[in-house]
């Protein structure tokens, strides 16, 4: 095949017995296809800090391998039932005699992270990919890599922050933002005039994440520490103006201390990342700390929500 062609694949779909998905997984591979996976259904459930996955208790599932085949085969119904017919006499010798389909799949011509668009967090302000050059008058931009980590605008909760951020947020300030990702909020931060802006992450990608940013965006001066936040902050006190913690509520309680140490007396907490199941939760830890929610954004059952000390007024 030369340099110029699109690979071409027809995708054999097998129906086996669910604890004998691996050896039909081996079985295909063993025919010396490259792409094979098992098309389980996946059950969604609600926990307590927002949602879990597992695999569904089913009897049979569905095996799917994509077979790379010659760019000058013709793809007639006639050569389909045969590769078809070759592919189940193949899988019949192993003992699986299951329900067999063969399809020819669309050709992938483009990267998928293409697809991603621009989000608009409010009027004037703007998530764009780096392919996307579209300027609006006036507009404030931020460019962000859609595949690269956490944090691209299209989750309700990251749209939030900013949201709330570009009234928090003064020149000159100190900003922590704990569970950076890709570094969208730092970036913001930085946007907006933060003097001082540190990024958290406990991934090691993070940090190359966020100087792509950094580049993409012609910003400096963001510090990246790769790990722990409670290493990175210990003996820290009253130091940061604002503190990001994006993660979700458990984490939020679980970090209700060290958030309270941090920051300045008069600053601002933005937890976000929270489910409206634990909120009232995330709610009473902080108050017992003294802090109190002075806004609040929900999208779906997806909430972020700013506080400070104090009493209200």
């Amino acid at each position: 095949m030369s340099e110029t062609q699109t690979p071409r694949y027809v995708e054999y779909a097998l129906t086996v017995a669910a604890q004998r998905s691996d050896e039909a997984v081996a079985r295909l591979q063993g025919r010396g296809i490259e792409y094979v996976w098992v098309d389980a259904p996946i059950e969604t459930f609600v926990i307590e800090d927002g949602y879990g996955y597992r695999e569904a208790d089913v009897d049979e599932v569905t095996v799917r391998a994509y077979e790379e085949i010659a760019p000058e085969l013709e793809l007639t119904e006639q050569r389909l039932e045969e590769l078809r017919s070759s592919m189940a006499a193949w899988m019949a010798e192993g003992g699986y005699a299951g329900e067999l389909t063969i399809t020819v799949p669309e050709p992938v011509t483009e990267d998928p992270a293409y697809a991603f668009t621009a989000v608009e967090v409010k009027p004037g302000l703007m998530i764009r990919p780096p392919w996307d050059e579209e300027r609006l008058d006036g507009e404030r931009t931020l460019v962000i890599e859609p595949a690269a980590a956490f944090g691209t605008g299209e989750h309700p909760t990251t749209r939030q922050c900013i949201e709330l951020m570009d009234d928090l947020v003064r020149p000159g300030d100190q900003v922590a933002d704990l569970g950076a990702g890709s570094g969208i909020l730092s970036l913001f931060a930085k946007q907006k005039g933060a003097e001082r802006v540190v990024a958290v992450d406990l991934e090691l990608s993070a940090e190359n994440v966020i100087r792509h940013h950094m580049e993409l965006n012609g910003i400096e001066g963001i510090e990246i520490k790769i790990g722990d936040v409670h290493d990175e902050f210990a003996g820290v006190t009253d130091a940061y103006d604002l503190v990001a913690v994006n993660i979700g509520g458990k984490e939020a309680i679980l970090l209700a201390d060290l958030c309270h140490r941090i920051v300045k007396g008069d600053g601002v907490l933005l937890l976000s990342g929270i489910v409206e199941w634990i909120e009232e939760e995330v709610v009473r830890v902080y108050a017992d700390l003294g802090w109190h929610v002075t806004a609040r954004l929900q999208g779906d059952e997806w909430l972020t929500m700013a506080l400070r000390r104090g009493e209200l007024s």
